[in-house]
């Protein structure tokens, strides 16, 4: 008898129910929105667990060595990984927490991360070779294997959080700028860093979607019969009866991920629209304030960002004007334009554009981390460019308020449900 999968698409809440065989074969998409559905790869996890274990060797030697040195009349400068964040932390005030935000983003969450998948990937591995010992059970509810549930619903959480691959844009900008100033060079940590970026590029592509979920607990015995009510674990994707989601003295959780079971995610709408308000009061001063001081031969000369993009421009490096002008200022600017325009259609009960719009939240999802472009190259340049009066980068009031629009936005991004949209659409959101 053929094995049937129910998906519910993440997006738009659409249910498919398709056979397991079709999983197997192709790349699934949402028959409504669009959004991916399934990628299920062939084999073990022997080759995911090689690219996580070789990402973890990288990372290792990103840390240990210089991504870049420079020299100015026989002074030698070289920047680690963690010396950007230092230099910012000395500074004080919001700078400081600028330089936390940076060693947070660009070392301790990616390290923590690739450390989650490898205990994840070997334990799984194991399994597959010796076949699960005996899994140890919560009272009433929870996953039968609560700490690999966690760990990997922890390392799914902090995806978007690891920007490593930012990093290393941002550090090939600065190179451009340090370049025309000091002579510079890249060392072993900068070759480290790019082949890192690549490994977990392989990584991802390797590991597909429900992969791991499924490979820690089977879903189909919990899926509920046809024609019934469901609910989906907004963790996890699994799909279950609605009365496991039913109210009571005990907060309902998924059976594999302990996540609770909410029809939508509570308070969204007020969450992302207070987040959204907040990134909008903040978005001036971004762009109005100096992100970055430079010093030089005792010229003092200040740049806001899209001063930094005129100055690329001048310089004839319009690929990374480009790029600097859409992940600095159009990112931004969309994301704001696109959270508020969700929420008025909500408010509406619009259904107009509904698949459009849900691309839009995908798109908007995606690009959003890359802001942070500009925060990274600040970071290595002061870090690298400090000769006195001869060549010496500060960092600007500017570069707070630019980053804390970046983190605002991306987390109203993440609070907001799209499927509220079609809710609305039908009449179901008060």
């Amino acid at each position: 008898m053929t094995k049937t999968v129910l998906l519910a698409c993440h997006d738009c809440g659409q249910i498919h129910r398709v056979e397991s065989a079709v999983t197997a074969r192709f790349r699934l998409t949402c028959s409504r929105c669009g959004g991916a559905l399934s990628r299920v790869l062939h084999g073990g996890f022997d080759r995911p667990l090689a690219y996580a274990v070789a990402a973890l060797v990288l990372f290792l030697l990103a840390n240990m060595y210089p991504i870049f040195v420079t020299e100015l009349e026989g002074s030698v400068r070289e920047n680690f990984l963690l010396t950007g964040p230092q230099q910012l932390v000395h500074y004080g005030g919001g700078l400081a927490v600028l330089g936390v935000a940076v060693a947070l983003l660009s070392i301790v969450v990616p390290g923590l991360r690739l450390a989650l998948i490898i205990g994840v990937l070997a334990r799984l591995r194991v399994e597959q070779l010796t076949g699960p010992r005996l899994r140890p059970q919560l009272v009433g509810y929870g996953p039968s294997r609560p700490r690999l549930a966690a760990a990997w619903k922890a390392a799914l959480g902090l995806r978007q959080w690891s920007m490593l691959d930012v990093y290393l844009l941002g550090a090939f900008v600065a190179y451009t700028r340090l370049h025309g100033y000091v002579g510079t060079s890249v060392s072993v940590g900068g070759y480290a860093l790019g082949a890192l970026v690549m490994t977990q590029s392989l990584l991802q592509l390797s590991l597909g979607r429900r992969r791991v979920w499924d490979a820690i607990e089977d879903p189909e015995p919990h899926a509920p019969e046809p024609g019934r009510p469901w609910v989906m674990c907004h963790d996890c994707q699994l799909v279950l009866p609605a009365d496991a989601a039913a109210t009571g003295a005990t907060p309902p959780r998924c059976p594999r991920c302990a996540g609770r079971l909410e029809p939508r995610r509570p308070a969204s709408l007020q969450i992302a629209a207070a987040l959204t308000l907040a990134a909008y009061i903040l978005y001036l001063p971004a762009n109005l304030l100096p992100v970055m001081r430079l010093i030089r031969f005792g010229y003092d000369q200040t740049n806001t960002i899209l001063s930094g993009v005129e100055e690329l421009a001048q310089l004839g490096m319009w690929p990374l004007a480009l790029l600097v002008l859409f992940a600095s200022i159009v990112v931004p600017v969309l994301k704001l334009v696109s959270l508020s325009w969700f929420l008025l259609a909500i408010r509406r009960r619009s259904g107009r554009f509904l698949r459009q719009r849900t691309r839009l939240y995908r798109l908007i999802d995606f690009v959003g981390r890359w802001s942070y472009i500009d925060i990274f190259m600040i970071s290595i340049l002061v870090a690298l460019m400090r000769y006195g009066t001869l060549t010496t980068v500060e960092p600007g009031t500017g570069a707070v308020s630019f980053a804390a629009v970046v983190g605002l936005t991306m987390f109203a991004t993440i609070f907001f449900d799209p499927r509220l949209m079609w809710d609305a659409a039908r009449g179901r959101v008060r």
